[in-house]
């Protein structure tokens, strides 16, 4: 099937490590476009990204991580779309390939994969989780619905997920959009899963560790506002991670 996909990367500073995960892209193999968020980076990134098929979107000032992701649902079109964090490396060789039409086929309107925080990045890491993951390489896809959800990679039905309540809260500005997301599909009983046999890498604390305040009025905010947070906040976070 041709995959009608856009891979949206908001980016806030951190050049080299998101100008890295932008190349890590193309690098497992996609092709797919690009839309990049530039978040009041100084310098921005607009001359850095040397890639043939990437849009550019620029913010005078930094709107937040929660905010962005609301623009970028109204900016895309494509019918699927991939939120990345800007410290994630999908290592699965044509990842997006795979699993966008398994997730047309099993009509599943969210989905990640096995992804696991490091430290750093770089070769060494990288080969290290080869091997470990080398089973992964021509393995027949596969997925579970009950495993934990998380938000370093998501890809949704775009389509169908904007005929659900979208918009992130506007009360939550950094903290808990993905949990919105995902709480969006389940309180729909929708199809959701990990791609268990998938893996991307994630890097820890490279940005929300400078926001503490942001971070806690999100928290206030949610504790407030959240009664959706507590009616599902058991069925997302009792799973245990794939």
């Amino acid at each position: 099937m041709k995959i009608d996909h856009t891979i949206a990367i908001l980016g806030f500073n951190n050049h080299e490590i998101t100008l890295s995960a932008l190349k890590q892209i193309r690098k497992s193999g996609c092709n797919d476009h690009i839309l990049f968020f530039d978040n009041g980076s100084n310098p921005s990134f607009e001359k850095l990204i040397d890639d043939p098929n990437f849009s550019y979107h620029w913010e005078k000032n930094n709107i937040y991580v929660n905010p962005a992701w609301n623009k970028v649902f109204d900016l895309v079109n494509t019918r699927y779309l991939t939120l990345l964090n800007n410290d994630c490396f999908i290592e699965s060789q044509n990842y997006f390939s795979e699993i966008i039409p398994d997730m047309e086929k099993n009509n599943i309107i969210l989905s990640s994969c096995k992804t696991k925080n490091i430290p750093y990045y770089n070769v060494i890491v990288q080969y290290i989780f080869k091997m470990k993951y080398y089973r992964f390489k021509n393995s027949i896809l596969s997925f579970s619905s009950e495993s934990r959800r998380q938000g370093w990679l998501m890809t949704l039905n775009l389509d169908k997920y904007k005929k659900l309540d979208y918009k992130i809260p506007e009360y939550l500005k950094v903290w808990y959009g993905d949990d919105w997301i995902w709480s969006q599909i389940l309180l729909n009983d929708l199809n959701s899963v990990i791609y268990t046999n998938r893996y991307a890498l994630h890097v820890r604390a490279t940005s929300t560790s400078k926001i503490p305040d942001i971070i806690q009025s999100d928290v206030e905010n949610l504790e407030k506002y959240g009664d959706w947070y507590q009616n599902i906040t058991e069925i997302m976070h009792s799973k245990k991670y794939a």
